[in-house]
């Protein structure tokens, strides 16, 4: 695709504005930090509240990074540049990245180097497209599509790889719409004649092909501040104090209700942490956050009903914490694939140690089976749940990897 003159001006004097909002923006942010001496309250950033949980010793410890880490020689080098939270679960919890932040924590960066390939992760609020290297050659995007809104962003980056003159092979992470339309990404892929090689999406999309497209898991929820956890540290062995939970916003006229309506009338509803709203919050405060992460911690059970989408952060939470998702196996309204292995594909072909239900109305007797299983038999199960979700995303990671690598270096090897 060639620019015009014209275009390639409109773009300069966009940028130029951003930059200077941007910069304005860092710098009011500053401020505010330094009157407030580091303390913030209510609502938290994903990464401050990752941060925050980093400083107990349960979680894998990894505060604020202060080593500079610089790239080991080899004989490839990726960027990856993170404009959705989807790319620290990439980078922290499927590569096992590290990072450091600098410029007063507006950009965090790591390196890591796998089977020849150097990645350089960059992401933060300071990252945007005039202050990223302009002479990337390989580079990978990690995009929000979920929304209108963040779709106009998205494009965005994707418009403006034409003045990356050095830029030979790209592909894009993608938090896919829930409702799987995504074909506004087409024009930009390869076979459309666009400069995208390859997208790894999230959700069960139609457009999966394992040629042009990948699938990618919707991972724990990072932007809420759900923290990396070390395996080792999730006590699988001592008693929990409740059976199962549901922390969630039950929507009216769906599923959730008729879940919410079962709990509340069988006999386990003392054994079950229900936290119930109304509306959905796109954030968690420090104390809602414990609260949810105490209470998989205290539950050998997770009530998973579909939402939007029958995929949730949820799922992967539960596991990380050897809490067993009972998932709510329905395919949900919009333009997801509807072949049989639909639904949930991935956890389906890894064959996850999950429970499938057609109906809550199940729910009563998966409950009166739960209460017959000794402790030996539940610590058991714990354990493979926590064995299982880390050994997916090591093959998440090794299979990322594989496919970059053939992707943009083939011709290199050969």
């Amino acid at each position: 695709m060639r620019l015009s003159w014209k275009s390639v001006i409109i773009f300069t004097v966009v940028y130029i504005i951003i930059t200077l909002v941007t910069l304005y923006r860092l710098y009011s942010d500053v401020i505010f930090r330094l009157k407030s001496n580091g303390k913030f309250k209510g609502n938290i950033h994903y990464q401050e509240a990752h941060d925050a949980w980093m400083n107990t010793s349960e979680f894998e410890s990894v505060p604020q990074e202060r080593n500079i880490y610089k790239p080991v020689t080899s004989p490839y080098t990726v960027e990856i540049w993170g404009k959705a939270a989807l790319g620290l679960y990439l980078w922290k919890h499927v590569l096992g990245g590290k990072l450091q932040n600098v410029q007063n924590g507006f950009i965090q960066q790591g390196y890591l180097t796998v089977n020849d390939v150097t990645f350089i992760y960059r992401s933060g609020p300071g990252i945007i497209q005039t202050t990223v290297p302009s002479d990337v050659q390989y580079l990978i995007l990690v995009l929000n599509g979920r929304s209108e809104e963040k779709i106009k962003s998205a494009k965005l980056w994707l418009d403006y790889l034409p003045l990356y003159p050095n830029l030979k092979k790209m592909a894009v992470v993608l938090l896919g719409n829930e409702m799987c339309d995504n074909n506004w990404i087409l024009p930009y892929v390869h076979s459309r004649g666009g400069r995208i090689d390859l997208v790894f999406l999230v959700y069960d999309s139609p457009l999966i092909d394992n040629v042009e497209f990948y699938q990618w898991p919707l991972g724990v929820a990072v932007y809420r501040g759900f923290p990396n956890v070390n395996p080792e540290s999730v006590d699988v062995t001592s008693p929990r104090s409740h059976v199962c939970n549901f922390l969630g916003t039950v929507y009216e006229n769906s599923s959730r209700e008729i879940l919410s309506r079962i709990i509340k009338s069988i006999d386990f509803h003392d054994n079950c942490i229900i936290l119930e709203r109304k509306r959905w919050l796109p954030l968690e405060t420090e104390d809602s956050l414990k609260y949810y992460i105490d209470s998989l911690r205290k539950s050998d059970l997770t009530l998973c009903p579909v939402g939007k989408n029958t995929e949730c952060y949820r799922i992967y939470e539960a596991m990380t914490l050897g809490s067993v998702p009972i998932i709510e196996n329905l395919r949900t309204d919009g333009n997801c694939d509807t072949s049989d292995v639909a639904p949930l594909r991935l956890l389906k072909r890894y064959d996850a140690p999950v429970i499938y239900v057609k109906s809550w109305y199940e729910l009563h007797e998966l409950l009166k089976q739960e209460a017959e299983l000794t402790l030996e038999e539940k610590v058991e199960r714990r354990t493979n749940v926590v064995k299982w979700y880390n050994s997916f995303k090591r093959k998440l990671s090794n299979h990322f990897i594989k496919v970059i690598k053939h992707k943009f270096f083939a011709d290199k090897e050969t």
